[in-house]
């Protein structure tokens, strides 16, 4: 994914969700105002953003095309936004009004003016060439396709919390690691979960329940994993261990054992580790919903496994799937404008002013647990901020305890050429 392409698609559908908020665009007879950002495990066909409506369980997916596209792609654009239909209740295709001289706008409004509306629940919205936050709703879903709308989606793995991967202490090794378990089962030498198969072999010692010792993880080059800070090695259930300690034998000994036991449909450590670390790559497209190695985590998967997993190539190629696939650079665009036009404010601040706009204009799902006014006891973009000042993206200006985007460093990354 090119970064004028990522940007332009921002730049439209962040104008989209903002016609839809304000009740100036709805589909369907008034579906709209409750919408907020999504993203949905589908890795194939894989949409450029998803809105959706929780009360209503309805969602609604875009296919983006820049106005560099060619007229074939833009062919493929019609039918891609078809395809997302096969998840989504609705779908739009958001194209140029113009292909250098060529009338795009024109011939798109009377293909789905002819041959789509009131047929196909997919719409089209067209976008001014210099000013691509400037969006026209050119045909919209049609009112007599409400029923069927309606009852289209199989709300397959809709994320109705993060519309951007959620990090949360993962090491770029252990995120190989994990990539290895998951081709283990692709190649079909184990015949179980990958995150499983990572838990019971790498993770977890095997003589835990009778020394309630925990083990350091080693990668797939049998080299020793760091914690993410990089200042100690990484062992799993070291707290739980410590805190433990003055238990009897037994008391101990089925605590632990619970937390760890991967067939617990409930709330146990393994299950909380899964759905933090799984979902993470699923968000950037390294497995599909049915938990399987897609073609681009078989990609990067063999990148490390040539290069190494503490590699600068293979750092490279996650952080550029963690800022186009999985959306860090939106957070990141809009994070560097929140800091310029607050500049008498703290980092904090920042932080918290843009988790109320990221509220406010629907790419953020508000906690209905939380009291108004309070803040989430985790701050807003924490791990993610982890992250991105260990990759160098997120750079502290130390003459001013602030910290800067490090734009340099993110558009080399986004200029790497595809795996």
């Amino acid at each position: 994914m090119q970064l004028n392409h990522h940007l332009l698609a921002k730049v439209t559908t962040d104008s989209i969700l903002s016609k839809f908020k304000t009740e100036e665009w709805n589909c369907c007879d008034g579906i709209g105002k409750d919408f907020f950002r999504v993203t949905t495990d589908a890795s194939f066909p894989a949409p450029d953003a998803s809105f959706y409506d929780e009360g209503r369980k309805f969602l609604a997916s875009f296919e983006f095309k820049p106005p560099t596209e060619t007229k074939r792609g833009i062919l493929t654009g019609v039918g891609q936004s078809i395809a997302y239909l096969q998840d989504a209740n609705i779908s739009y295709l958001i194209a140029p009004e113009r292909l250098e001289d060529y009338n795009l706008g024109g011939y798109l409004t009377e293909l789905f003016e002819k041959q789509i509306f009131g047929k196909i629940p997919s719409g089209l919205i067209l976008y001014k060439n210099d000013c691509p936050e400037d969006v026209r709703l050119i045909c919209n879903i049609s009112t007599s396709l409400g029923t069927s709308t309606q009852n289209n989606i199989k709300a397959r793995g809709i994320t109705t919390s993060r519309f951007w991967a959620k990090h949360q202490d993962l090491p770029i090794p252990l995120f190989h690691l994990l990539l290895h378990c998951y081709f283990l089962k692709k190649s079909h030498t184990i015949n179980e979960d990958g995150f499983k198969c990572c838990w019971k072999n790498y993770l977890i010692s095997p003589t835990i329940l009778s020394d309630f010792q925990p083990q350091v993880v080693y990668d797939c080059g049998n080299q020793v994993i760091k914690t993410p800070a990089g200042n100690k090695n990484l062992m799993m259930l070291e707290k739980l261990l410590e805190k433990t300690k003055t238990l009897s034998i037994k008391e101990r000994e089925e605590i632990i054992k619970h937390e760890i036991d991967t067939e617990f449909a409930g709330d146990n450590m393994f299950q909380s580790y899964k759905k933090n670390f799984v979902t993470f790559l699923k968000h950037l497209k390294m497995i599909d919903s049915e938990g399987e190695l897609t073609d681009n985590g078989f990609k990067l998967y063999h990148l490390g496994l040539a290069h190494g997993a503490n590699s600068k190539v293979f750092k490279d190629y996650f952080t550029k799937e963690v800022l186009t696939t999985g959306h860090h650079l939106d957070l990141l665009l809009d994070l560097d404008s929140t800091i310029r036009a607050n500049s008498g404010h703290t980092f904090t601040d920042c932080l918290k002013l843009m988790e109320k706009t990221y509220e406010a204009k629907g790419l953020l799902k508000r906690n209905p647990n939380r009291k108004s006014g309070t803040s989430s006891k985790v701050g807003f973009l924490k791990y993610e901020c982890i992250l991105w000042r260990s990759l160098g993206l997120l750079v502290q200006d130390t003459s001013k305890n602030h910290y800067y985007v490090n734009w340099k460093a993110i558009t080399e990354i986004c200029s790497l050429p595809d795996l």
